[in-house]
């Protein structure tokens, strides 16, 4: 469903059909936010013209009613009531009186001074046009000095800017934001107005101008979201008058209204935030994400397993939290302290999460990762094709491939590594999740019988080139074996020799699974052709790289 976001001079406000988000700044810096359901809701998304009119109605509208409430807590009584509708009376009454005389009056005065009664009129209709967007320019410019109205155009763009990927910090600014939305139909409608020229008395001016306005309207939005598509530049005539850099409180404050509006959409039980009940679960998400990117961890899973591990529940059942109470708040940002810090998750909470299971974890095993997932899933998919399944775990580790298979599928499951002490934190593991396993130490394939074979082979073995390892995160080179990593001069070590001795220890219609470092995928898959593998296929992971590689034996 679409989304709205109109700027406050605190805050955000955030609509998606009678859904609202109202995220601020209060007097104690203090990040703030507040859900309700209302019924002045955008509902002709995906009408043109219509859209445009909505947004321009509805966002002033919430501009101002929220704008009040921030200045009057007692807004919901009567005298509050009241009081909001004489301010908004006052300010239509001010707009309606700077129209007339400084855009309508002035303006036309100056005109008749350059071209005179027997000059061109629609020279002069084009100068009325000029003197009205100069004053109308300088007139925003002169609300600039005021700190509230800056402050608006920082939340203004913040919204564009928490819309944006964290990783490439990059300043965005589309052309349909709000302020940019309203300068651009203004200064759109002095110009066809003006060139316009209608003079048929005060009453057909009236609505004749009116008429103008609520095409012009409709229409610029329509034309800021095709220039956008195909001519960004030009939407962006009008957006240098409200431009204004936000600071990171702009931009995770923005982000926050974000993050509930999405929760609340895609849940639909999930409770509204109308009173104080604690922290709020978008607000301290958004403080963590904040703070691990700005430590240079920018791997979203990584806030949403500390969180998830801190408030004892998978990463899947954080998104249904509403509210934290003060002593979870207070335990998570003590972890992320510890993560800020460089310490990696295993060594703050001593285990993991992989595949919906825990893992204990520690520094003679690579701690699993999240797009390892990726591989167990293949080969869940593909081990329903065979009767009774026999699948061995090439280099084990933590035992995270083998036990969430065994977990997961019927499958006589065997998985072997070379190290002791690995097999050994495999077996706990294996005790811990409550799955029978048969582990082998082994190097590779020599520790099994001769004759022995399977229908599934999967490893994720080490891929990380011998130079490579000194580069690495600091975290990584000292959480992680360096066993678990090193595969040889150009990483491929390992592929090279496990699909050279895969065949002789699959059955005839066996398949072969590989999770790949970056870039290896086309190397891996040379590789398994050159030992006799077909059909072999590819998967990314979530950041579009190529991450397991699989193939059938001929």
């Amino acid at each position: 469903m679409e989304k709205f976001a109109f700027p406050l001079p605190n805050g955000v406000v955030v609509q998606s059909g009678e859904k609202k988000v109202v995220a601020q700044v209060v007097e104690s810096g203090q990040k703030k936010l507040k859900s309700f359901a209302d019924k002045n809701k955008i509902v002709f998304f995906h009408f043109p013209f219509a859209r445009g009119l909505q947004i321009f109605f509805c966002g002033l509208f919430s501009f101002f009613t929220t704008f009040f409430a921030f200045f009057n807590e007692n807004s919901k009584k009567k005298d509050g009531f009241l009081k909001f509708w004489a301010f908004f009376i006052a300010v239509v009454l001010a707009a309606v009186l700077f129209a007339a005389v400084v855009l309508g009056f002035v303006p036309a005065k100056l005109a008749w001074l350059i071209v005179p009664y027997h000059g061109s009129r629609l020279l002069r209709n084009m100068f009325v046009a000029l003197f009205k967007i100069i004053i109308f320019v300088l007139f925003v410019l002169l609300l600039r000095l005021l700190p509230v109205f800056e402050e608006l155009l920082r939340f203004n763009l913040a919204i564009d800017q928490s819309q944006t990927d964290l990783k490439k910090k990059k300043y965005v600014c589309r052309p349909t934001n709000f302020f940019n939305f309203l300068i651009f139909v203004f200064i759109l409608d002095f110009l066809v107005v003006t060139l316009c020229g209608a003079n048929f008395g005060f009453i057909f001016n009236l609505f004749f101008h009116l008429a103008i306005f609520l095409l012009v309207v409709g229409g610029s939005y329509e034309l800021l979201l095709m220039l956008e598509k195909f001519c960004p530049w030009l939407g962006f005539l009008t957006a240098w008058i409200v431009y204004a850099k936000p600071s990171t409180t702009h931009t995770e404050t923005a982000s926050i209204a974000m993050t509930e509006i999405n929760l609340l959409v895609s849940q639909k039980e999930r409770e509204f935030m109308e009173d104080e009940k604690g922290h709020s679960f978008s607000v301290v998400y958004n403080e963590v994400r904040n703070k691990l990117v700005g430590a240079g961890v920018t791997d979203k899973s990584e806030a949403d397993w500390l969180i998830a591990t801190v408030l004892n529940k998978n990463r899947a059942e954080i998104k249904l939290v509403s509210f934290v109470t003060d002593k979870q708040e207070q335990d998570i940002m003590k972890a992320v302290a510890r993560r800020v810090k460089g310490e990696s998750l295993d060594n703050i909470f001593g285990f993991t999460e992989f595949y919906g299971l825990s893992f204990d974890v520690n520094k003679k095993v690579l701690t699993p990762r999240m797009e390892t997932e990726i591989l167990v899933e293949q080969v869940l998919k593909a081990q329903k094709n065979f009767k009774k399944p026999k699948i061995l775990d090439l280099g084990t580790g933590s035992g995270c491939i083998a036990i969430s298979l065994a977990k997961n599928c019927q499958a006589e499951i065997v998985a072997v590594d070379i190290s002791k002490v690995a097999l050994a934190t495999a077996q706990a593991n294996a005790k811990k999740n409550d799955v029978k396993i048969e582990f082998l130490c082994s190097n590779l394939f020599d520790g099994l019988k001769r004759k022995r074979k399977f229908d599934i082979i999967v490893s994720n073995p080490p891929y990380i080139k011998t130079d490579d390892i000194k580069k690495l995160d600091k975290n990584v080179r000292e959480c992680d074996p360096i066993l678990a990593l090193d595969g040889g001069e150009d990483g491929l070590q390992f592929y090279r020799e496990i699909c050279e001795k895969a065949p002789s220890r699959l059955y005839s219609t066996g398949m072969l699974f590989f999770e790949v470092g970056k870039g290896q995928a086309t190397a891996v898959r040379k590789i398994m052709r050159e030992n006799g593998f077909e059909e072999i296929k590819t998967v990314r992971d979530y950041n579009k790289i190529e991450r397991v590689v699989y193939g059938r034996l001929k």
